[in-house]
């Protein structure tokens, strides 16, 4: 477990003054904006789930689990309820990011749907971070780093590139080595992480691989169904 740093030691940045002369302050309003991003995206994520509920239904159906039999279904509605708050968070970021609204006239992707709701009065922050979920891919990444209550560091399976995250709370999620899908998101103070987690257990890596290496545009498709039947199957 790493050392976490003082108000009234060395700032780690090597300035020589005292953290709560130097970079602490940062990392407060770094923080700060980082919960005022988060609020957005469980406004919209509300919003969108309130306003549109039988089209979510429909693309749950169709899509989400279009490739998950009944068995499978009914084993990721039994799974733990840590599991099964994870699952719904993932589904909805995965609809905003990626999805469309089959059959609805007009703009039928939730995200633009969200981006152009009045009533949610979103700020340009988290316009700007909401509109990002878009661009940004779901991609598969190990853990290489933790510093606990500070950050982690994370490396994409097949390219290899890293990515560091200033992240106090999600460092205490992970442990080095870990494999999981993330969306990483880029920020005026780094990267962090959307929100959604999909955790692939070790000796499942080995077989997922392969198939995104060779999953082109079906890249998220692959991930998020191969971590839905381990869900099911209580991994």
């Amino acid at each position: 477990m790493s050392h976490k740093v003082q108000r009234n030691e060395p700032c780690p940045c090597g300035s020589g003054k005292k953290y709560k002369k130097c970079c602490m302050e940062q990392v407060r309003q770094q923080e700060a904006a980082r919960a005022d991003r988060r609020e957005g995206i469980q406004k919209a994520l509300m919003w969108i789930s309130s306003h549109y509920r039988s089209q979510i239904d429909q693309w749950v159906e169709e899509e989400w689990l279009g490739h998950i039999n009944a068995a499978e279904r009914q084993g990721i509605a039994q799974a733990d309820p840590k599991i099964r708050g994870i699952h719904d968070v993932n589904l909805l970021e995965q609809l905003v990011a990626e999805g469309r609204f089959a059959g609805l006239e007009g703009e039928n992707r939730p995200l633009q749907l969200i981006l152009s709701a009045a009533d949610l009065q979103l700020d340009a922050g988290q316009r700007d971070y909401i509109e990002q979920l878009q661009r940004r891919p779901l991609r598969l990444y190990r853990v290489t780093a933790c510093q606990v209550s500070e950050n982690f560091t994370v490396e994409d399976c097949i390219t290899a590139e890293p990515y560091r995250v200033e992240d106090r709370w999600a460092s205490r999620m992970f442990d080095p080595g870990d494999v999981v899908g993330l969306r990483m998101m880029q920020t005026e103070g780094g990267w962090e992480t959307s929100g959604a987690i999909y955790h692939i257990p070790e000796p499942y890596v080995a077989e997922l691989q392969p198939q995104l290496e060779a999953a082109g545009d079906k890249y998220s498709a692959i991930l998020t169904n191969y971590w839905l039947q381990l869900v099911a199957r209580h991994v």
